[in-house]
């Protein structure tokens, strides 16, 4: 019988232990770095990432007033690019050194 108490001693410590030991805390994504199609701080309010026909995804503007873009044709993400936005359906590509310098 004391075998059998020990037992039940030490699952009673340990569920405790588990329940009481923090969760490593996890750090929120870089607002300038996208992760489409969930992370677009760059998009406007209300703006859908994707649908089936694509979309985009956008990260918050650097200093220079670059940013870093995503586009989906159809369900496929393409690469990140460097682009400067000018509200139109295709930004051109930024220098160089735009970004940060991230693909430098």
């Amino acid at each position: 019988m004391w075998g059998y108490r020990a037992l039940t001693s030490a699952f009673t410590v340990m569920a405790a232990a588990a329940m009481f030991t923090a969760a490593p805390a996890a750090a929120e994504p870089d607002p300038l770095v996208p992760q489409p199609p969930l992370w677009c701080p760059g998009n406007p309010p209300g703006a859908i990432a994707a649908s089936g026909y694509g979309g985009y995804c956008e990260g918050r503007s650097f200093p220079d007033g670059t940013r870093l873009n995503a586009y989906a044709i159809g369900m496929f993400w393409q690469p990140m690019r460097c682009i400067i936005p000018n509200g139109s359906m295709t930004p051109p590509l930024a220098p160089p050194g735009g970004c940060g310098g991230v693909f430098d």
